[in-house]
């Protein structure tokens, strides 16, 4: 219990020192909380255009090399065998272009229930009248350049937050590194009451966790602001992204700033061991 509120006087009486810790754990928190929102986002949006893209299916003439030179069959459906294919109990929807399934622009798309059911699908309207010389088939080329631009967003949010965490923790480790000199004495003078190393760093680690859970909170609020209007500026495709702070996001963003609390506690322990509290007090007077 000492330790706990020797630790809160201390946020106090080394206000300055610690007002400079928050604010760099402030700005750490709040810009992962910006490029772990994106980032997940932009997987969450990726993942769905999987599942969308690969329940989208349509059927095009398969094209024949004759003297050299590619030849597509004219042997298209119907509008009635179009008709007929989109009563398949494999499909959620249809939509049945003018062209006959295969004009650019206003293609015949049919919507699977399930990715899985493309096969059976197939065999089916083949049993309707599908020509073999007519393939079904998924747009993955539409895919890939719908995709392009999220993906290019999801690396540029991931690299910018490893450059944030090894900068973050690189300066977390030089502050307690020159919190620990500065406070040599007070060390000194709490090993000879008899307080032991372990406890002491303890101690440490308390005042770093207190302001890390400050700095926690206010970082969300900041990031989860911030996340959408960076996410819009980043953005190189079409219309705006609206990010939304999830669960994961949130216990990722606990985890990053309970890993900075710890490494800062590490280096605070490691620098205790050396010191011998008489000779700290030695050096003092």
């Amino acid at each position: 219990m000492y330790v706990f509120e020797h630790a809160l006087l201390n946020l106090v009486k080394n206000k300055g020192r610690n007002i400079l810790l928050g604010i760099m754990l402030f700005a750490v928190i709040t810009s992962s909380v910006v490029a772990l929102s994106i980032f997940n986002a932009s997987d969450a949006i990726i993942a769905n255009a999987r599942v969308e893209f690969n329940s989208m299916v349509q059927i095009r003439p398969r094209s024949r090399q004759i003297g050299g030179n590619s030849e597509a069959s004219q042997a298209a459906p119907l509008p009635e065998d179009l008709l007929r294919f989109a009563e398949s109990e494999y499909l959620a929807d249809a939509h049945i272009g003018a062209g006959g399934g295969f004009v650019r622009g206003n293609e015949t798309v049919f919507y699977l229930k399930s990715p899985d059911d493309l096969s059976a699908f197939e065999a089916e309207i083949r049993e309707k009248g599908l020509p073999d010389d007519w393939i079904v088939f998924r747009d993955e080329a539409a895919y890939r350049r719908m995709i392009a631009p999220i993906e290019s967003l999801q690396d540029v949010s991931l690299t910018f937050l490893l450059v944030v965490l090894l900068f973050g923790a690189a300066v977390m480790m030089l502050l307690s590194v020159i919190a620990i000199r500065e406070r040599k004495y007070e060390i000194g003078v709490l090993r000879a009451m008899g307080m032991k190393k372990k406890k002491v760093a303890l101690g440490l680690w308390f005042e770093t966790i207190l302001i890390t859970c400050i700095c926690f909170l206010l970082g969300m609020i900041t990031g989860t602001a911030l996340a959408t209007p960076v996410s819009n500026l980043l953005w190189s495709g079409d219309g705006q992204i609206s990010i939304a702070l999830s669960t994961i996001t949130a216990v990722q963003i606990l985890g990053v700033s309970l890993l900075l609390a710890t490494i800062a506690g590490v280096v605070s322990v490691s620098r205790i061991t050396k010191y011998e509290p008489i000779k700290i007090l030695m050096e003092r007077n």
